[in-house]
């Protein structure tokens, strides 16, 4: 994406990378926020330091250590300390729908409906 600043304007670090955040991602999270730390200038600690996260905990949780997964409140909290929309993340897409599927159990039924049908 491509800004266009008059001459002698200045746009701030945050406003420039504001500006290429797209809606949403379809990296994961695990793959997606190393990327995002680095447009930032953000280290492992500070991130953690801005969700109220233990730095080490984070650090498995993105290296997948004992098979330690995100979860979707590290991931939600993460996505609100960054600026980045509700759904950037497929995760919290995916929980979403998901969430919504639970609620709504006509919903969940055609859709289950639609998907079947379509595997024939």
């Amino acid at each position: 994406m491509n800004l266009i600043i008059g001459v002698g304007s200045a746009v701030s670090t945050r406003t420039r990378i504001l500006a290429s955040v797209q809606a949403q991602t379809d990296r994961p999270f695990t793959e997606e926020l190393p990327s995002l730390m680095a447009e930032r200038g953000l280290s492992q600690r500070k991130l953690a330091q801005l969700i109220d996260l233990n730095p080490s905990h984070l650090s498995r949780a993105l290296r997948g250590v004992d098979r330690t997964r995100p979860s979707m409140e590290l991931i939600r909290r993460t996505a609100l300390a960054l600026d980045l929309p509700p759904g950037y993340f497929p995760e919290l897409r995916e929980a979403a729908v998901i969430e919504r599927l639970k609620k709504d159990p006509e919903l969940r039924d055609n859709l289950y409906k639609q998907l079947h049908t379509g595997d024939r």
